[in-house]
């Protein structure tokens, strides 16, 4: 039994691996890059945190090992329960991760980390268009603005007059 939880850890630390590669892979695709989380401040005194890259891989390993949990092979294994339950699970022997399941973790990674590079460029979007909108228009500025990454924007049009 001991034996068997260790294994158990083992093989979820493979697939949050596996998710960590895949937060990697959405840090390299986004405009976050390999910078360090920080936090955006708009004039109104509101905050946009920027996770990073340490939050891309964070969640892309939560979104990997939560999903290979709910739909991987030991998705049915009884971890806690009575006796008669947890002599029912296979047996340590017969246990295993699949290529498909690692390979899973990764892309399971990039889409979880991904949702999380949506949401917060959302919100900078949302901030550049409420400041551009107080701002006079600019031609120029507009035509910068439909070129740059959400982030850029909103640098934009914190400089706006």
């Amino acid at each position: 039994m001991q034996d068997s939880i260790w294994f158990m850890l083992i093989l979820i630390a493979i697939v949050a691996i596996a998710g960590a590669i895949g937060g990697i892979v959405n840090a390299l695709l986004t405009d976050n890059g390999f910078l360090r989380s920080k936090w955006e401040h708009t004039p109104s005194g509101a905050r946009i945190w920027r996770p990073g890259f340490i939050g891309n891989v964070i969640i892309g390993a939560v979104a990997a090992v939560v999903s290979w949990g709910l739909y991987g092979p030991l998705s049915t294994y009884f971890v806690v329960g009575t006796d008669a339950a947890m002599k029912a699970n296979a047996s340590p022997e017969n246990v295993g991760l699949s290529l498909a399941s690692v390979v899973g973790g990764v892309l399971v990674g990039v889409g979880g980390a991904r949702w999380l590079s949506n949401e917060v460029d959302k919100s900078l979007l949302r901030a550049a268009a409420v400041q551009a909108a107080g701002k006079e228009s600019s031609t120029d500025a507009s035509q910068e603005i439909s070129m740059l990454s959400p982030a850029q924007a909103f640098n934009v049009t914190k400089r706006m007059k």
